[in-house]
């Protein structure tokens, strides 16, 4: 994928709307997926790279049980760093708009929306917002370089025996969600992640503390089985969480 490249998750039941909005946020190179209830929005946020959030107000309640205000509030730190928007009813007060900035939201758009200049802002707010502290951390790799994972390319090598002045790399072949998590353990570079930081990095909207932990223990041993050659370990903290060593 390109670097402008983004995907963005829409709240909302107006099915008007999502085909409105998808076929020019294609030619935008923006990806759109829509959710309907709060499943929807986790299930988006475990299978896709999500940049940004588009809420449809007038639908708020109807999709997380809260008022717009409420959920802006709670969207805007479960999500962080994604971007939030907002899509407000046309008569929406300047005075609204300015309290839902203040909750969280980093732009709040009236309806009728012009699809192909929603999509341009909305890969301009991600620019500002939720790409530039990942810059400069899209390849990691662990001592000795043993482990080499490049985010963009979505790629992770095990590093195998020398030979000569050369040195070999296997390419391992990691689910999604594998990626994502064997990666946040790479950047902490031998730090404990515990429970809770894997549910705010990766599942943000979960609700239940016992079916995160039996997802990460069964993702982890998928990830230990496929670097068995590999010198880095995963170590468990019983009742904490992770680390590599």
């Amino acid at each position: 994928m390109q670097e402008e490249d983004l995907e963005a998750v829409i709240l909302t039941r107006d099915e008007a709307l999502l085909t409105t909005c998808r076929s020019r946020f294609a030619d935008s190179r923006v990806g759109l997926t829509l959710a309907r209830d709060q499943n929807g929005l986790r299930n988006a946020l475990r299978e896709k790279n999500i940049d940004a959030v588009i809420l449809d107000a007038a639908h708020a309640p109807g999709v997380l049980d809260l008022d717009v205000e409420e959920a802006v509030s709670k969207l805007s730190s479960l999500l962080a760093p994604r971007v939030l928007m907002v899509l407000a009813e046309q008569e929406v007060l300047p005075e609204q708009v300015v309290k839902l900035l203040k909750l969280g939201a980093h732009d709040v758009v009236a309806k009728p929306v012009k699809p192909r200049i929603l999509a341009e802002q909305l890969k301009a707010l991600v620019r500002v917002f939720a790409r530039k502290p990942r810059q400069g951390k899209k390849t990691l790799s662990s001592a000795a370089n043993t482990l080499v994972m490049d985010y963009t390319a979505r790629r992770c090598y095990i590093k195998e025996e020398s030979v000569g002045l050369l040195s070999a790399k296997k390419e391992i072949k990691l689910t999604k969600i594998e990626f994502q998590v064997l990666y946040f353990l790479l950047q902490k570079k031998g730090a404990v992640v515990t429970y809770e930081d894997f549910r705010r990095h990766l599942w943000p909207t979960a609700s239940s503390h016992r079916e995160i932990i039996h997802t990460l223990h069964q993702l982890v041993t998928n990830i230990r089985k496929k670097l068995a050659y590999c010198p880095v370990r995963i170590e468990n903290l019983r009742a904490e969480g992770f680390r590599l060593a």
